[in-house]
């Protein structure tokens, strides 16, 4: 079956090897076999005398259908389009963000072909054009 798919050579099959082969076989086959679907979301834009933000349902959920989100809503006694509200709670939470580690040129190289399709020389060169720069 791997040589169908043009995967060469021999594969020694153990206690962990074959659970292990199968799982990845499992998840090519979900892979290959996978079909999109429309969802819909619950997302509102909520303004304040401080400005304006997006709010999500808190845990977020989607929807087959706009039948079955449109009776979550009146479920909660909701209703779709503009309408005055109140906060009740905030909740501020500080997080702390490292930043990310710098890239090796090989990674750079690697990185910049994948979203602009430059040659490794061609990001070599205006690399070493930044830094006499």
């Amino acid at each position: 079956n791997l040589q169908q798919k043009g995967v060469q050579g021999t594969f020694s099959l153990g206690r962990v090897q074959t659970p292990t082969l199968y799982l990845i076989y499992q998840r090519q086959e979900a892979i290959e076999n996978f079909k999109k679907e429309p969802f819909f979301e619950i997302e509102a834009d909520i303004t304040v005398k401080q400005g304006s933000f997006k709010g999500n349902l808190s845990p977020s959920q989607r929807f087959k259908s706009q039948e079955e989100l449109l009776s979550f809503v009146s479920s909660q006694h909701a209703k779709i389009g503009n309408q005055e509200g109140r906060i009740a709670d905030v909740q501020t939470k500080e997080k702390k963000t490292n930043s990310p580690n710098l890239f090796s040129l090989s990674s750079l190289q690697s990185k910049v072909n994948q979203l602009y399709k430059a040659t490794a020389s061609q990001t070599l060169k205006a690399m070493q054009g930044l830094y006499e720069a």
